[in-house]
């Protein structure tokens, strides 16, 4: 859908929990000098674990940002994450707590896992301390949905919450699906994000199992994660949370809020089960996304790739942009974070939002961290190690998803 000129939709506020920054300033410190946030795990022992490095937020602690008594340990690690995001997002944009309008607040949450630590935590008092000593607030902590009703408490006015789980682009999905909300008309102002923490016993094991994972150890674990690199060997796993705050144009302006980016469209499309081609549907959810947003491809300055040092995701990746913007691919900036942030799940689209909006305001294209060896199938400009100084105006995130989903979000600076 097109916005219409009455209904321009921007971002006003952002907040972001990642392993290589809590915060905007510190966020775009790591991503503009490369400094990974990809290391050893130290939640638990993984001594007997494939699996031993990810990108975990190190000495992360709620009571840092909250109050001393507000109780963490009733709270998933994903959830805590959000909170503190979805804090920072609303500060950033000026309204701590003060909501206009007689409608109910609308609040968009995107999460790809359930809160895998707090039912470990369940089955540990099970087998160790008996059934009949499993708490209450573990039922609903443990669920994908936790996350929406933690915030509601944290608004603390009346909310009308939507939470989405499509995969690894459940990020992007909920600011599309945000923006839809503004977009006609259904709402002034809507808090978009997503969070997950797959870092418990079981992700981690999960995620070894299925050999989605790097486990190799030819590199420092800070340059295990190397997209469109030649000796990338998998995608490093990570968690993180990232909101945003959505308002229209003139509702915004009204309030004296300042306008950060323009959300100009969206699209997400699955894969067809018979394609020989990987990511099909990546080449459709760009152009369908342009389309939406009233764009042909060479009005597009820059690619914020889904790129996540996978050894087939990054080259099919590349060859849907090749596919879609033709000769013109090979003039545009496409490179990843992943670098430094690894892949925290739902929360990496909105990673890859903040990044773009961070780009507009300083008109720098961030680099691809650890691209020492290119690939020669990934022959575009992927912006190796260096960031670069350049006009952004308008940019695309991509996002894919281990069950074919790819989803695509266009963006532009505010004029």
């Amino acid at each position: 859908m097109i916005s219409s000129s009455s209904n321009r939709v921007v971002v006003t506020g952002m907040g972001i929990v990642s392993p290589c920054g809590i915060g905007l300033d510190a966020y775009w410190d790591a991503l503009i000098n490369c400094k990974s946030g990809i290391g050893p795990i130290t939640l638990f022992d993984t001594s007997d674990y494939p699996l031993k490095i990810a990108g975990e937020i190190k000495d992360f602690d709620l009571r840092d940002h909250f109050e001393r008594d507000c109780k963490p340990n009733r709270l998933g690690r994903q959830t805590q994450l959000g909170l503190v995001a979805c804090k920072m997002a609303v500060e950033h944009a000026g309204l701590d707590g003060n909501f206009r309008g007689d409608a109910p607040l609308r609040l968009v949450v995107g999460v790809c896992s359930a809160a895998a630590d707090i039912i470990e935590k369940a089955k540990e008092i099970i087998m160790t301390k008996g059934a009949d000593r499993v708490r209450p607030y573990m039922v609903g902590a443990c669920q994908p949905h936790a996350i929406s009703a933690a915030l509601v408490s944290l608004l603390n006015t009346q909310v009308s919450v939507t939470t989405l789980s499509s995969a690894c682009p459940s990020g992007l999905d909920a600011m599309s699906t945000a923006f839809k909300m503004i977009s006609r008309g259904e709402s002034d102002i809507v808090i978009v994000g997503a969070t997950d923490s797959p870092l418990s016993n079981t992700g981690v094991a999960g995620f070894a199992a299925a050999g989605i994972p790097s486990c190799s150890t030819d590199f420092p674990p800070e340059e295990i994660s190397r997209p469109f690199d030649e000796k990338r060997s998998g995608v490093v796993i990570s968690e993180g949370a990232g909101f945003v705050v959505l308002e229209r144009f003139d509702s915004a302006l009204a309030r004296g809020a300042k306008p950060l980016m323009e959300i100009l469209g969206g699209a997400t499309v699955t894969d067809t089960p018979e394609a020989t081609e990987g990511m099909e549907g990546l080449y459709h959810s760009m152009d369908m996304a342009l389309k939406n947003s009233g764009l042909c491809p060479g009005e597009v300055d820059y690619i914020c790739a889904n790129a996540c040092s996978d050894q087939f995701g990054d080259i099919a990746e590349v060859q849907r942009i090749k596919k879609l913007f033709g000769e013109y691919a090979y003039q545009l900036p496409v490179s990843s974070i992943r670098g430094v942030t690894g892949h925290p799940l739902a929360a990496a689209g909105m990673f890859q939002v903040i990044a773009c909006a961070l780009m507009m305001k300083h008109q720098k294209v961030i680099p691809t961290a650890n691209l020492h060896f290119s690939d020669p199938e990934c022959d575009l400009d992927h912006v190796p190690l260096f960031a670069r100084n350049i006009s952004i105006s308008t940019a695309i995130a991509n996002g894919h998803g281990m069950g074919g989903e790819n989803s695509s979000i266009v963006m532009k600076s505010v004029e």
